[in-house]
């Protein structure tokens, strides 16, 4: 009989920079779109960081509530990166499939390189306007780890939704980096086991 070994992965997000607390809307109806940021690190170098983050069709490994992923195209002058790429995302009694145009790019700034992945939503019901923009940066102190921040956009079709909605961005967003920040762990252990 195989035994499985289970490996305990201890993940620690902290803040690289102090940001100030988002508006929250309680009673009254934002205006406009709702943007939301959230900057933590994780430890792993950026390259892997970017690759994860990148690689949609992988989502429903490993992000909570994701009920598919998938590519629909991708750019074979970009190393294969996604250009046009989807989730399905259920939770209770919400089911809703995303498709977004997708942007991956790196940059190299002095002796950084900054990786963006940029996913503007192409198809939705919900959202009056859906986008998210990755930005993976080597940390200042330690290359091999990553300073990962994550811009949400946002602007649902009904006004309850828009109020409710910054309530649970923080929790959200929270989860979405725990899900990134385990994967780089796992697949760590992978590559560390290969060698």
């Amino acid at each position: 009989m195989a035994r499985l070994a289970i490996r305990r992965i201890n993940i620690q997000l902290s803040p690289c920079l102090n940001l100030k607390n988002q508006k929250r809307y309680l009673f009254t109806v934002p205006k406009g779109p709702i943007e939301y940021t959230h900057r933590v690190l994780i430890r792993e170098e950026p390259t892997k960081v970017y690759n994860i983050v990148s690689e949609v069709s992988k989502y429903k490994e490993f992000i909570p509530y994701c009920l598919d992923s998938f590519v629909d195209k991708r750019d074979s002058n970009n190393d294969n990166k996604p250009i046009q790429a989807g989730l399905r995302v259920g939770f209770r009694q919400y089911d809703e499939r995303f498709v977004c145009n997708v942007d991956c790019s790196n940059n190299v700034i002095g002796r950084r390189t900054k990786y963006v992945v940029k996913a503007e939503s192409i198809s939705h019901q919900l959202f009056k306007e859906l986008s998210g923009t990755w930005i993976i940066t080597p940390c200042v102190r330690n290359k091999n780890i990553s300073t990962v921040e994550l811009l949400l956009r946002f602007q649902f079709h009904s006004k309850l939704y828009n109020a409710v909605s910054t309530i649970f961005a923080h929790s959200a967003t929270t989860l979405v980096m725990k899900a990134f920040a385990t994967r780089a762990e796992q697949l760590k252990i992978i590559d560390d086991e290969k060698k």
